[in-house]
């Protein structure tokens, strides 16, 4: 176990973010092949991948429920609160996927690693963005933040 994770789990994600995003540049190909340039394609992706992101997480969550390792304090909660948050990760990286698979521009090392931190910190800003809006107190919970001198 790493992080209290099986360890084959953490390899498996490789897999199915592979999976994930491959799924996602078919549909945003075939948008941008099929219909003009303009507002009502512009439109149309973002709203698919709005839906596509969050059917990618209720799905991965739905599915990984019946894993023996994972268990829900809420299932409810965590089908549709929890996936509409991880969601927000694919909503991120679903464009940022397309844009470096299917642009047809040469992307160097430094400009591919650039653009995931960018991703990545987008994320961190939209996560705590609906964090602030939903009221939701920033609770950091764990043996790693917890003082283990403190003289209280």
């Amino acid at each position: 176990r790493l992080n209290d994770v099986p360890v084959a789990m953490t390899f498996a994600t490789h897999f199915y973010f592979t999976t994930y995003h491959t799924f996602s540049n078919l549909l945003l190909r075939k948008i941008t092949t099929r219909y003009r340039p303009g507002l009502v394609r512009f439109v149309f992706a973002t709203g698919t991948v709005l839906a596509f992101s969050y059917f990618t997480a209720f799905m991965e969550t739905l599915t990984i429920s019946a894993y023996p390792d994972y268990s829900f304090e809420d299932r409810y909660m965590a089908y549709t609160v929890g996936s509409a948050f991880y969601g927000i990760y694919f909503i991120v990286s679903f464009p940022v996927f397309f844009r470096l698979d299917e642009s047809g521009v040469k992307h160097t090392l430094f400009q591919t690693c650039f653009e995931a931190l960018g991703s990545g910190m987008l994320v961190l800003i939209l996560l705590d963005a609906v964090r602030l809006v939903l009221g939701i107190p920033f609770v950091m919970a764990g043996d790693l933040w917890k003082c283990t001198d403190c003289k209280h």
